[in-house]
């Protein structure tokens, strides 16, 4: 949403847009950790 609305947010944010959020499976939210995210977000 803060793209359609253009609202600034940290350059260390990275939005990752997926057509459902029941497609995001423990996986890929490990992974993204694994990588270094401090964090995984997922709003519905």
């Amino acid at each position: 949403m803060a793209g359609t609305i253009r609202a600034q947010y940290p350059a260390t944010l990275r939005p990752i847009r997926i057509n459902c959020s029941g497609r995001v499976t423990p996986s890929l939210m490990m992974r993204a950790l694994g990588r270094g995210a401090d964090g995984v977000a997922i709003g519905a």
